[in-house]
């Protein structure tokens, strides 16, 4: 009698078990599935994203975000006097916010365009520093 209750116990508690077993497998999947979305998301975000809802960057947002505070400052006399932040501003073959001479810049938008002058002036002249410096200096950079 003690080894037929003994196994019916066992068989109960195995199938709890195994209901357990396949519940957190499923919550563990679930996790897995909403981690996997939220870093895919972040890695391809162009804005930040609070409380789920994307907020729209400005250009000067963007070179604020990803230049030192004193670049930044140099950054905003830069392309105020190139182009007035306008990203469809045209000047000969020169276009867009950095006024480059990248018929990609025609139809960038414009964080695309802050990140391709950020890049050009690191490359050409070190620092948005430097370039606003020779821009002083040349009238051009």
């Amino acid at each position: 009698m003690f080894n037929q209750l003994d196994k019916a116990i066992t068989l109960n508690l195995l199938k709890c078990f195994r209901h357990l077993a396949q519940a957190a497998a499923r919550i563990a999947c679930a996790v897995v599935s909403v981690l996997g979305i939220l870093f895919i998301s972040a890695a391809n975000a162009v804005a930040p994203i609070h409380d789920g809802i994307q907020i729209q960057q400005t250009p000067k947002q963007y070179a604020k975000a990803n230049l030192s505070i004193d670049d930044y400052k140099c950054a905003i006399e830069l392309y105020t006097k190139e182009s007035n932040w306008r990203p469809k501003a045209k000047n000969g073959p020169h276009y867009g916010i950095p006024q480059g001479r990248s018929i990609y810049l025609k139809t960038a938008d414009p964080i695309a365009q802050v990140k391709w002058g950020i890049k050009y002036v690191d490359a050409r002249y070190g620092s948005m520093c430097q370039a606003l410096t020779h821009f002083k200096t040349k009238g051009w950079h």
